[in-house]
């Protein structure tokens, strides 16, 4: 199949053909939470009929058609919402740029000449620009977060496990979670709700935000002048303050690159080594490398996690608390940005990205700033388990910052 004939046109390249348009129906069998939502999905998830194709046409080839459709799925069509298509995403899900060689790349809708973010780049613009409500994505490394931040979207990453990943292709096993995108915060708390089958709480209550200084230094200039006068007008409003709390992020984001390659060799190496020509030449490199991981740069990067988790819990042992910090140090890059400058941001955007990953905590990206028309988020982080505080918390700042 050629690649003109998956893209759905005047989409932002969000679609592909194959799933545009095609079952499942909504079905709405208990409380329609989400009727008249139109609902967008990762070409990662399972829908019956349909194949999952995970951004690669190899990969797709060997797919059969799915008899079920997954659980995530499943629960958002079950609570009413409208079935719209499956979206592009990067090769196995293996990017955070959202750039795919075989199916194009899904266009920013507030920078078309900027990158919108992977891997769940087509849910991320599918729902900027208007064509969805709901995105589903999944989150392995911030593929939920950043392209939330790129494209000027609400993006959620629940607590790792929160949320069962039946019938979703998972990249590294210990990371992945499902997590989506709205326009507004009620929806993205309303999605929430109907996958925990939890009630979300009211917008507010008292909590104390913290703003990790160790993140300061991966900042963007203009970001962190920014965020210094959001901290400034939420000093007003709520209780916030800073803590220097001696995270070693550089090592945190080498293991969870450690960490994250070494199960996505586990769990689909001997499939990658057999087709690594299909891959565009960065996911191929990426692939290549995961397979070189050794066994004792696995159990050094597995103590790395330990202590880091210990950390962050620590933090967390007092209730109602929570970090706020922007979710990347920089706005997408342009498409034309040398290499050198892509992989910088990359760099710095993991070391940010890793805090959530390497613990499993939930957060939320929401709307921040924006600097000449391209977006960036603002995130808040919490304790495991502690999904729906993040979003009531997350709603209150943006309220707060926006008011």
């Amino acid at each position: 199949m050629k690649r003109d004939d998956l893209l759905q046109p005047g989409m932002h390249g969000a679609f592909l053909r194959d799933g545009f348009g095609a079952l499942p129906q909504p079905v709405a069998a208990g409380h329609a939470t989400l009727a008249g939502y139109r609902l967008a999905v990762k070409d990662v998830f399972d829908v019956a009929q349909l194949c999952t194709g995970a951004g690669n046409p190899a990969w797709a080839e060997e797919q059969p058609r799915a008899t079920t459709t997954a659980v995530a799925v499943r629960l958002l069509l079950e609570h009413g919402a409208q079935w719209v298509g499956k979206t592009v995403t990067d090769e196995l899900t293996y990017s955070l740029a959202g750039i795919n060689v075989h199916y194009g790349t899904p266009r920013n809708p507030a920078d078309p000449d900027r990158l919108p973010g992977g891997s769940s780049s087509g849910s991320a613009v599918a729902v900027a620009a208007g064509y969805a409500d709901v995105g589903l994505g999944t989150d392995c490394g911030g593929s939920i977060r950043l392209p939330a931040s790129y494209c000027g979207i609400w993006g959620m990453r629940p607590t790792h496990g929160r949320i069962a990943v039946n019938g979703c292709l998972t990249l590294a096993h210990s990371f992945d979670t499902v997590g989506w995108f709205t326009r507004d915060s009620a929806l993205l708390a309303d999605v929430l709700s109907v996958l925990t089958h939890e009630a979300p709480q009211q917008p507010f209550a008292p909590a104390r935000l913290l703003v990790p200084e160790d993140v300061l230094p991966l900042l963007d200039p203009q970001t962190a002048s920014a965020f210094k006068a959001t901290f400034e007008t939420l000093r007003d409003r709520l209780t916030i303050e800073s803590f220097s709390a001696g995270w070693a992020l550089d090592r945190w984001a080498s293991a969870f690159r450690v960490l994250q390659g070494a199960e996505i060799a586990q769990q689909h190496g001997l499939w990658a080594a057999r087709h690594i020509d299909s891959f565009g030449a960065d996911i191929a490199a990426r692939m290549k490398s995961a397979m070189q991981i050794t066994s004792e740069a696995v159990s050094a990067a597995q103590r790395t996690r330990v202590a880091a988790s210990h950390q962050l819990a620590q933090v967390f042992a007092q209730p109602r608390t929570y970090f706020l910090l922007p979710t990347v140090p920089c706005v997408a890059p342009r498409f034309d940005a040398p290499a050198d400058e892509v992989d910088a941001a990359r760099g710095r955007s993991q070391q940010m990205l890793c805090i959530a990953g390497l613990a499993g905590l939930p957060q939320v990206s929401m709307p921040w700033t924006a600097f000449d028309g391209a977006p960036l988020g603002l995130s808040i982080i919490g304790a495991r388990g502690d999904d729906s505080g993040v979003a009531a918390i997350a709603r209150a700042v943006h309220a707060a910052i926006t008011e």
